[in-house]
């Protein structure tokens, strides 16, 4: 019988955005500070500087984080990971960011869950407000049943009518 070598302290986590997925193995425990770092790290490496056509960052706090509203159907679409929770601190708003959210422990994350990530934009303010919550690049793929063949995104209305300007 072999030895079990999993680590329970460690999660292999997919990040997707557009047609790409990333796998990066990290701590339960990790800062998210960390992972978006080994993130960006990652896809430098493989000499990739712009995902469908959006430049990458310089810094890792440049890069947003993203779960599932339904982890069991992701198509549903995704909400930030991080959610700035506003006090009121004198007549301003002050935004600090929850704990709970810290690390992949914290805000419940399981072995192999997919999480979304983009970019914040050049120039565009860290108010929280700059970014369209709902503007998530995430292209899943899908199996349709009647061809039997993998179709990236596409609903099966999509496939058919391709296949019928094909004819």
């Amino acid at each position: 019988m072999a030895a079990d070598t999993s680590n329970p302290e460690l999660l292999t986590l997919r990040f997707k955005n557009h047609k790409t997925t990333i796998l990066l193995l990290v701590s339960r425990q990790e800062s998210f500070t960390s992972v978006k770092a080994k993130l960006l790290d990652a896809i430098k490496s493989t000499g990739v500087t712009k995902i469908n056509k959006q430049p990458l960052p310089r810094k890792a706090d440049d890069v947003i984080l993203g779960v599932p509203i339904d982890n069991n159907d992701p198509s549903q679409g995704w909400i930030d990971l991080e959610i700035p929770d506003m006090e009121d601190d004198g007549g301003k708003k002050a935004k600090k960011t929850s704990v709970l959210n810290a690390t992949p422990l914290g805000a419940g994350l399981k072995d192999g869950m997919v999480l979304a990530f983009k970019f914040r934009q050049e120039g565009a303010k860290d108010d929280g407000m700059d970014i369209d919550d709902n503007e998530w690049d995430v292209v899943l793929p899908t199996f349709d049943d009647e061809e039997g063949s993998q179709v990236n995104g596409a609903d099966k209305g999509d496939a058919q009518a391709e296949d019928g300007d094909q004819a």
